[in-house]
């Protein structure tokens, strides 16, 4: 593949890593001595570490601002995401030479924009995975997200020790995820992700927790695609509250032109 087609697939791929959260893969280490948590168990002490139901519904909008590098690359550039609740989503980047990179959902139609591949108005698989990382109260709403769960067994995740939970979302794409035994936190996740480029395993490390707005949110987040072995780094600078003007999702002339009459 040519440099400028590997940087424009690394383009590509770089908006999703915002949405998403990783590192090697992890081998689930069953218990002896000690029942497992259900996966209710697992989910409720999550909800709670990040600061609560209350805490997590007291707002309906968010700005996020950080940056993404892609070390193999030497390539690296600035994002910014609004949401609204319930399901309004838009995230923006940038990097010198390459150009804007747009994702979007605003609840009705989902698109992408990128100054080589152009505008596109998704359908399919990648217009689902839009949606569902477009849910602004998604933690609080795994049973419709992930409709079968089970605690696989003990794992060892970025050196911590973790609970495997294995989950399969409504479109019958499975994934592993792993929560922190001594904190309760999601700190990884290996599966699918459906990009422009097509599926491909992918393995997330997420971190360094810090409280926004009385809720915890992980800075860090660090993608592996497996396939490409090409690590992208995604890092949250900012998270403001209740503060996005929902005119930021209206589409570009560009996406309304493909729109039917």
């Amino acid at each position: 593949m040519s440099l400028f087609l590997q940087r424009r697939k690394a383009v590509s791929l770089a908006g999703y890593t915002l949405a998403l959260g990783a590192a090697l893969s992890a081998a689930p280490l069953l218990a002896d001595d000690q029942e497992l948590p259900s996966p209710e168990e697992i989910v409720a002490r999550y909800i709670e570490a990040l600061g609560g139901e209350e805490a997590i519904r007291a707002h309906s909008s968010r700005t996020v601002n950080g940056g993404v590098e892609i070390p193999a690359m030497g390539m690296s550039g600035q994002t910014t995401a609004y949401f609204i609740a319930p399901d309004k989503m838009i995230v923006k980047g940038e990097m010198p030479g390459m150009g804007e990179n747009v994702q979007a959902y605003n609840g009705e139609i989902g698109w992408v924009e990128n100054p080589m591949a152009g505008a596109q108005v998704l359908e399919g698989d990648m217009l689902d995975q839009m949606k569902r990382q477009a849910r602004f109260y998604a933690d609080l709403e795994r049973a419709d997200l992930f409709p079968q769960q089970t605690t696989a067994g003990e794992a060892e995740w970025d050196g911590q020790a973790a609970y495997q939970l294995d989950v399969v979302d409504v479109d019958g794409n499975e994934m592993s995820q792993y929560f922190a035994k001594e904190t309760g936190l999601l700190i990884g996740a290996e599966g699918t992700q459906t990009t422009e480029m097509g599926a491909m395993e992918v393995a997330i490390t997420i971190g360094d927790y810090e409280e926004f707005g009385g809720v915890l949110i992980a800075t860090s987040t660090s993608t592996n695609l497996v396939s490409m072995a090409m690590e992208i780094i995604a890092t949250i600078e900012s998270v403001t509250f209740d503060d996005v003007d929902p005119s930021v999702f209206e589409p570009s002339e560009a996406i309304k032109a493909l729109l039917p009459e």
